[in-house]
């Protein structure tokens, strides 16, 4: 008999390497609330830092940025973002459809003007952009229908790579994990909600070993690209 691994052997790391893939994508949810939660605290206590120094006429530190008010924002739609908390149409009734937007969802910001009140075409993410001159933001997911021209900010559209795994299937991927890990891709957005786990479980785990900025953008909307670019725009600047 050849040495060939036992079948069993064979169902095992497979079975290992799913619960992987699945584990990696809920440490990845939790990453970004803890670091919208970090984001948060450290904008609270500048504000009161600040206040304090201005009572006792102290030297100020720097106003945090972002603000205290747009922190608690990014992290109230982190939350929001969970699985758990999605709310399905056939769940809905009609009372609570005729019900008035509440605080939290009124704080939701509109897919066409961000929370900050600038356009999109006027919206600067610098961390992100030093790293797209030498590497493209590469966005996966089924792309069919998509006004792919509009859907990212001005600085950041000219530097977008966009993989359709609807139209090209298993090899829409295709290098794309050696070129991360060869430092020829700046940023990685995956539409975590139209996209096979088999598409991206190798583009997450390069991204994980060479330490590039890997994001969820949900089905691919312009509000949930904006989010995916703040959390990683964010991320760069703590490092």
């Amino acid at each position: 008999m050849g040495t060939s691994d036992s079948p069993f052997d064979e169902l095992a790391r497979a079975l290992e390497s799913a619960l992987a893939a699945r584990r990696a994508r809920l440490d990845e949810r939790i990453r970004r609330v803890e670091l919208a939660l970090i984001t948060y605290r450290r904008a609270v206590e500048t504000g009161l830092a600040r206040e304090f120094a201005k009572e006792h006429g102290l030297a100020a530190p720097a106003a945090a940025s972002p603000s205290a008010e747009r922190a608690a924002e990014l992290l109230l739609l982190c939350v929001k973002e969970l699985p758990e908390l999605e709310i399905r149409p056939t769940e809905t009734s009609a009372s609570e459809a005729k019900s008035p937007p509440s605080r939290a969802s009124s704080m939701e910001p509109s897919p066409s003007v961000p929370p900050e009140g600038l356009p999109d075409s006027q919206r600067a993410y610098p961390h992100l952009q030093q790293r797209a001159e030498h590497g493209r933001i590469v966005i996966i997911g089924a792309l069919s229908g998509r006004d792919k021209a509009s859907a990212l900010p001005t600085a950041l559209s000219q530097h977008a790579e966009w993989i359709d795994t609807e139209r090209d299937g298993a090899h829409a991927v295709g290098n794309l994990p050696q070129r991360i890990r060869q430092g020829r891709v700046g940023a990685v957005i995956i539409l975590d909600r139209v996209v096979q786990h088999k598409h991206t479980d190798a583009v997450m785990s390069a991204a994980r070993e060479a330490d590039v900025p890997l994001a969820f953008a949900g089905q691919g909307g312009r509000a949930s690209l904006l989010r995916a670019l703040e959390q990683m725009e964010l991320a760069l600047g703590r490092k």
